[in-house]
């Protein structure tokens, strides 16, 4: 694989933290937050939680149920304590938080082969609370559910509001669309890197450029109220004509059951 500009959508805390700001050799910098979106109503996304290493927002996540939460594997490839806030849309105050517990990337994550299986489940203590208004599981589709080419979907995080741009302390959100998994596939693959089936490309590209940026990473794609995807991995904050790689949810919709049924 060859030596780019493709970012991981990791936070900038951890960017900046990383020598050269790097994670891997062949990563020359990471991604991840809202570019171009609205801030988003207090409890409108009670499932949506963050994923914080050293007091510090990492990575998105979605509830699961009240033990369990979901978010991508980069995210927890870095042995050390994480903890999970819930039930605030502000980074800053409210919400509760709890411990990670138990970590469990799927056993096929592959870093080294365009990020394929990016997708995670940890397990928190004390139990989200949940009360369907501020805390709440998000919808699975069904295993092999499909998204329709064209289709709107809304992507969440607190994220940087460009690359390399300053972060807001409240969640945010904006509307892309599904891109058509050949037309990804084609653009990836004169980067030299493929795109998987178990993989989801959303984008918008217009008179402004709409997507994720630092801090997104392990946050949910929705359609239709269900998570279609799992941030995952791009170049730099939204840049045409590259979309957006997302964990493609409904491969994994079993897996997540499993993992999280006990």
């Amino acid at each position: 694989m060859p030596q780019t500009a493709l970012l991981l959508l990791l936070l900038a805390a951890f960017v900046r933290c990383a020598p050269g700001g790097t994670v891997q050799q062949k990563v020359l910098t990471l991604q991840g937050r809202i570019v171009n979106g609205v801030e988003a109503a207090p409890a409108e996304f009670p499932y949506q939680v963050s994923l914080q290493r050293s007091g510090s927002h990492m990575c998105g996540a979605s509830i699961v149920n009240e033990q369990w939460a979901l978010t991508a594997a980069h995210c927890i490839e870095v042995a050390d304590v994480y903890e999970v806030v819930a039930g605030t849309n502000s980074l800053a105050e409210g919400g509760t938080r709890h411990t990670v517990a138990g970590l469990s990337p799927h056993p096929y994550y592959d870093p080294s082969d365009a990020w394929v299986n990016d997708i995670a489940v940890v397990r928190v203590s004390p139990p989200f609370s949940i009360d369907g208004v501020t805390v709440a599981p998000i919808q699975l589709p069904e295993q092999g559910e499909q998204v329709p080419d064209g289709a709107n979907v809304t992507v969440i995080g607190w994220g940087d509001l460009w690359y390399q741009g300053p972060s807001l302390d409240g969640l945010r959100k904006v509307d892309i669309q599904v891109i058509n998994q050949e037309e990804c596939e084609a653009v990836w693959n004169e980067r030299g890197y493929p795109v998987y089936p178990t993989q989801i490309c959303a984008a918008r590209f217009e008179d402004l450029n709409y997507g994720s940026c630092h801090g997104d990473s392990g946050g949910p794609l929705l359609y239709e109220g269900k998570i279609v995807g799992v941030v995952s991995w791009g170049h730099e904050c939204a840049v045409p004509p590259y979309p957006t790689i997302y964990t493609r949810v409904s491969s994994y919709v079993d897996w997540i059951i499993d993992r999280t049924s006990d």
